[in-house]
C-alpha cells in the first residue's frame, strides 16, 4: 500500500459505554464547593467543602449554644474504579468562613492538594503534611485602613 504499511487494511471501532451515574451522598450534609485533586494516574480523589447540620429538632431545644454549632470540614473522597464504589478518605476542621477551593497540580511530580479560601486567609491542605495533616496559613494582605471588615 502507499503508507508504508503491511497489505491488508484493519477496521478498529472502539465503543463508549455509558453506565448509570454513580451517587456519593451523605444525609444532611451541606456541600460548598467541590474541586478534582490531581494524583496522577490513581484512582480519582475529589475534595469537597462540606458541613453537617443536625436534624430539626435541635433548633427547638432550648439548651442549645454557639459551641454546638456545626463546623465546615474539607473532605476527601475516592473514586475506587476498580470497585465502582465512592470512599471518604480523610477529611479535617476548616474556618466556618471558608468558602472556595483551589486544586494545585501536582499527583506524583508535585506538591497537589487544595486551597482553602476563608475570611482574611488563604490555607494549604493536604493529607501528607506533618502534624496530622495540618494546614499552611497565609494572611490576605489588607490595607492600612481596613480594620474592621474581614477579605474574602
Amino acid at each position: 500500500g502507499a503508507g508504508g504499511g503491511g497489505g491488508g487494511t484493519t477496521s478498529t471501532t472502539t465503543t463508549t459505554n455509558i453506565a448509570s451515574p454513580l451517587e456519593a451522598h451523605r444525609s444532611r450534609t451541606l456541600t460548598f464547593a467541590t474541586v478534582g485533586v490531581d494524583n496522577g494516574y490513581d484512582n480519582p480523589i475529589f475534595a469537597t467543602l462540606e458541613q453537617q447540620y443536625p436534624e430539626q429538632d435541635y433548633y427547638y431545644s432550648e439548651d442549645t449554644n454557639d459551641e454546638d454549632e456545626a463546623q465546615k470540614q474539607l473532605a476527601y473522597y475516592e473514586l475506587d474504579l476498580g470497585l465502582n464504589h465512592v470512599s471518604r478518605k480523610w477529611a479535617m476542621a476548616v474556618p466556618n468562613s471558608a468558602c472556595c477551593l483551589a486544586a494545585l497540580p501536582g499527583g506524583s511530580d508535585g506538591p497537589s492538594g487544595v486551597l482553602v479560601g476563608s475570611e482574611d486567609y488563604v490555607s494549604y491542605y493536604h493529607p501528607d503534611l506533618p502534624n496530622d495533616g495540618h494546614p499552611i496559613h497565609c494572611v490576605v494582605p489588607r490595607r492600612k485602613w481596613e480594620t474592621k471588615r474581614g477579605i474574602l
